[in-house]
C-alpha cells in the first residue's frame, strides 16, 4: 500500500477514535448527571397556569418558585430543620430539581436572601435567554447586573446532543445590602427577600442542568469548592417533560 493512502487511513482511524471517545465523554457525563440528581428531596413541579399569547402564539404557561439563602441552617427547612450535613453551606431550596413542562412559557421567581462579593467574569452578569432579554427585580426591569452587584446566579444549560432541545438561561441575582447581611450575621434574621421573576420558553421533553456561577463556594477551587461542589446546594436538575 502507497505511504500516503496508509497515512490518510492512520489519519481517518485517528479522527474516528477521536469522535467516538467524544460520544463516551458526553454519554458519560449525561449518567453522571443523573445519578448524582437525586438528593432526596421531592422536586419543584411547575404549576399549570392556563394557556397565554406569547410572540410564539397561544401556548401553555407554568410557574415555579425558588429561594436561595445565605447557609442551610436559615433555609426555612430545604435541607431539614438543623440545616442537616453541611448546614453552613449557602444553598438554594426547597429542592434543586425542576420539572417543567415541554413547549410552554415558564416563569420563575427566586427569592434571594444572601448577600454577594464578585462574579469572575461579566458574562454572567448579564440576563441571558428569557422572553425579552430582562428580568423583573423588585418591580424594575433589569438586563444587566455589575461584577459586584450579584448574589448568585441561575444558569440552565445542557450537554449538546441531537435528540433534545438547546436551553440556556442565565440570570444574575440581585444581592442583598450590606446592613441587611450585618443583622443576618448578628441575629441570624432573614432580610426581606429580593424578588427576581423571569420568563423563558421550553423546547421539546429533554433533561438539562442548572448551577450557580457566582464563585461561593469555600476557598479551594476558587471559591468553587465545597456548596459550590456538593450536589444538592448550588447545583441542580431540570427535567423538561411532556407531561405534568
Amino acid at each position: 500500500m502507497p505511504s500516503a493512502v496508509k497515512g490518510s487511513s492512520k489519519v481517518l482511524l485517528s479522527a474516528t477514535l477521536s469522535v467516538l471517545l467524544g460520544i463516551g465523554v458526553v454519554v458519560g457525563v449525561g449518567y453522571t448527571l443523573n445519578g448524582a440528581s437525586d438528593d432526596g428531596r421531592d422536586p419543584v413541579v411547575a404549576t399549570m397556569a392556563g394557556n397565554i399569547d406569547t410572540p410564539k402564539g397561544n401556548m401553555p404557561h407554568a410557574t415555579a418558585t425558588l429561594s436561595v439563602y445565605a447557609d442551610a441552617e436559615s433555609s426555612e427547612g430545604a435541607h431539614g430543620p438543623d440545616g442537616g450535613g453541611h448546614p453552613g453551606y449557602v444553598t438554594y431550596g426547597p429542592s434543586n430539581h425542576l420539572i417543567l413542562p415541554a413547549n410552554s412559557l415558564i416563569t420563575i421567581t427566586i427569592k434571594g436572601y444572601d448577600g454577594g462579593e464578585s462574579l469572575n467574569t461579566p458574562f454572567f452578569g448579564k440576563v441571558i435567554g428569557t422572553v425579552d432579554g430582562s428580568m423583573d427585580v423588585d418591580g424594575k426591569k433589569v438586563t444587566l447586573l455589575g461584577m459586584k452587584e450579584v448574589q448568585h446566579t441561575f444558569t440552565i444549560h445542557g450537554v449538546p446532543t441531537s435528540t433534545q432541545d438547546p436551553l440556556f438561561v442565565n440570570i444574575p441575582l440581585s444581592k442583598q445590602p450590606d446592613d441587611a447581611m450585618e443583622k443576618f450575621d448578628e441575629d441570624g434574621t432573614l432580610p426581606t427577600p429580593v424578588v427576581t421573576t423571569f420568563s423563558f420558553y421550553t423546547g421539546g421533553a429533554g433533561e438539562y442542568v442548572w448551577n450557580c456561577e457566582f464563585p461561593c463556594g469555600d476557598g479551594t477551587y476558587a471559591k468553587f469548592g465545597a456548596a459550590m461542589s456538593k450536589y444538592g446546594y448550588m447545583s441542580g436538575k431540570v427535567s423538561v417533560v411532556d407531561h405534568i
